[in-house]
């Protein structure tokens, strides 16, 4: 009886197995469509209609595009690149989709890939002006800003309001060191949209990055774009982050502490907000605190090339050179033209008595950022320790051209008889 009972269980599961799906319906439809606002609730009526053989080509395409985009705003990268992969199986001329994976693929930051998924869509649809930004997110994830630059360029060629290709295109001149075209970019991008918090605080970056590498006016630009863009959308936190460094370098160490500390208690595992208040703890001259807070921002993102250069800087207020030397080989390793990096290694070697090494450096600091006015002055002190009179004076002439109120270049070229 007992097997005649198993027989029996198993034909109805048979039977239950071979039932075919349940036709999709018009309420699945309303539902797959606003998948990628309500993913977890309407994930189900996406795969009816995948699973129903009865819909067409284009539903099916349709429905993977939805759930993709749903597992996209979930954060789930690898099933939307999945059902967008699926998408483009059924419909191999889809840019949509191209350049939807090309998204997220860049989100995991698989540069390579996402560039190709973008390539292919602007194939498909030369004037895809969103395909052109994602694929110059990606050049700017692997430093070939020039590339970045051209990508959003063709982008605000084809829609001059497009506020976001401004914004992007103003970050690649930052990376540049090209900050008054990237001001002048985000501006752009801000006046589009007066409510976008992202270009408020990529202009805080653009003028601190001015400040920091040219010396010229103060932090509160920065700081107070930073605060708007706070104000504009409290949940972004690396802006927290950021305008808690430009606290620090104003030397309002009482302020960054606070602005980094709110970043870790939303999230611990932020790396930014360790970086954040390590600088703040090294401005008040805490080098333990410093450290061990840079510390915990490598471990969570070892490719944190700042923090390494901020630990790095804080050996070298230690004197420990070696170790500084160390982090700055490990923030150019991440990035290659990082000219901070390439100018703070210089002075370490400067320090062990290398001029030779370091003005290796210093150069490499210039031509990544030819209007570095601390490298020149840099490099012209070097100079003049191995007697190179003629090429220190350049330098320096180089700097006075560069900013003439330079008071080191002044002050040198004074020394130097002009």
């Amino acid at each position: 009886m007992a097997a005649r009972g198993l027989d029996g269980l198993l034909l109805c599961m048979g039977l239950l197995l071979a039932m075919p799906a349940l036709a999709a319906t018009p309420t699945d439809r309303g539902e797959c469509a606003a998948s990628a606002d309500k993913p977890d609730v309407n994930f189900a009526a996406c795969s009816c209609i995948i699973d129903d053989a009865n819909v067409s080509v284009a539903e099916r395409v349709k429905a993977f595009k939805s759930r993709g985009r749903g597992s996209f705003n979930s954060k789930d990268y690898d099933r939307a690149i999945a059902d967008y992969g699926e998408a483009i199986k059924l419909s191999p001329k889809d840019a949509w989709a191209f350049a939807h994976r090309c998204e997220a693929y860049e989100r995991k930051e698989d540069h390579d890939a996402a560039i190709a998924d973008c390539t292919e869509a602007i194939k498909i649809d030369p004037k895809y002006g969103w395909a052109y930004n994602n694929r110059g997110v990606a050049y700017y994830g692997l430093h070939e800003y020039d590339a970045a630059l051209a990508d959003h360029a063709e982008a605000i060629r084809v829609n001059s309001r497009d506020a976001w290709a401004y914004a992007r295109r103003g970050m690649a001149w930052t990376e540049k060191g090209e900050f008054d075209q990237a001001i002048a970019d985000i501006t752009q991008a801000v006046t589009i949209d007066p409510k976008y918090a992202f270009g408020f605080g990529q202009r805080g970056q653009a003028l601190f990055r001015k400040r920091l590498i040219t010396k010229k006016g103060g932090w509160e630009p920065a700081i107070a774009d930073y605060s708007e863009a706070i104000k504009l959308d409290p949940n972004l936190l690396w802006l927290y982050s950021s305008r808690g460094v430009a606290y620090s370098n104003n030397r309002q160490y009482d302020l960054a502490v606070p602005d980094c500390s709110e970043v870790i208690k939303r999230e611990p595992n932020n790396s930014g907000g360790y970086n954040c208040r390590g600088v703040a703890y090294e401005g008040l001259k805490d080098y333990s605190r410093a450290i061990a807070d840079y510390d915990q921002s490598i471990s969570i993102n070892p490719k944190n090339g700042v923090a390494y250069w901020n630990r790095g800087n804080a050996y070298m207020a230690l004197r420990k050179i070696d170790d500084a030397i160390a982090d700055y080989d490990q923030a150019i390793a991440i990035n290659p033209k990082d000219f901070n990096s390439f100018n703070s290694r210089a002075k370490a070697y400067v320090a062990k008595g290398d001029s030779n090494r370091a003005i290796t450096d210093f150069t490499q600091a210039i031509r990544f950022d030819p209007s570095y006015v601390e490298a020149y002055n840099n490099r012209g002190i070097s100079y003049e320790v191995l007697g190179r009179r003629a090429e220190a004076i350049a330098d320096f002439r180089k700097a006075q051209s560069i900013d003439s109120a330079n008071r080191v270049s002044k002050q040198q070229l004074r020394v130097l008889g002009f």
